[in-house]
């Protein structure tokens, strides 16, 4: 069933039942990463957009758009602004991110100055991305967990990235998991 079908404008849902909705990688994952990273709270908004109508969740701070989330039918699509300084440290590290966020961003026009990505989240690859991508953000909006990374060093969980069954192989249990980068809002750096 659709989101806004089973949650129309009168019957708002709650945040379990978005997560229960979309999955382990919104409920358990992302949510967990923007509590332990994002000053912002996550509030329910029902919208009447074309693109994606229905109830979403929105991270604001100082009345500014960090992300916002459509929860789907076993993932959730997240839409997020990166422009200016974010836009540049994107670019210098686009080859640490997945192929298919490399792809988004490449294939993503600007916009008033920023690149408005819809990225689905269907897998925990792409879900790290987006938590760095959330990382960017933040440091943008000056609202930094932590320095920039330096070129060609990479956390411990980007290293990580493969595919499904390489994931695991060699590395520690919590970066499995998908906990390396959520120490009070450090990075944990690793040398190449």
């Amino acid at each position: 069933m659709e989101w806004n079908l089973l949650y129309g404008k009168d019957r708002k849902p709650t945040l379990e039942e978005a997560g229960a909705f979309a999955g382990k990688l919104l409920s358990e994952d992302f949510m967990g990463f923007m509590a332990e990273n994002c000053p912002a709270a996550p509030k329910l908004e029902y919208s009447g957009c074309t693109m994606q109508p229905g109830w979403n969740i929105k991270f604001k701070k100082n009345g500014k758009n960090v992300c916002t989330l459509y929860p789907l039918d076993g993932y959730f699509i997240c839409m997020i602004l990166i422009g200016g300084d974010a836009m540049a440290e994107m670019e210098a590290r686009l080859g640490d991110f997945t192929p298919y966020i490399q792809g988004k961003f490449r294939d993503t026009r600007i916009f008033q100055g920023s690149r408005w990505l819809y990225l689905e989240i269907r897998e925990q690859a792409v879900e790290w991305d987006l938590e760095e991508l959330v990382f960017l953000k933040l440091r943008s909006m000056g609202l930094t967990p932590g320095p920039a990374p330096e070129k060609g060093k990479r956390t411990a969980r980007e290293k990580g990235k493969g595919t499904a069954s390489e994931k695991g192989k060699g590395m520690a249990p919590e970066t499995v998991k998908g906990t390396a980068a959520r120490g009070k809002g450090k990075r944990n750096e690793d040398e190449n």
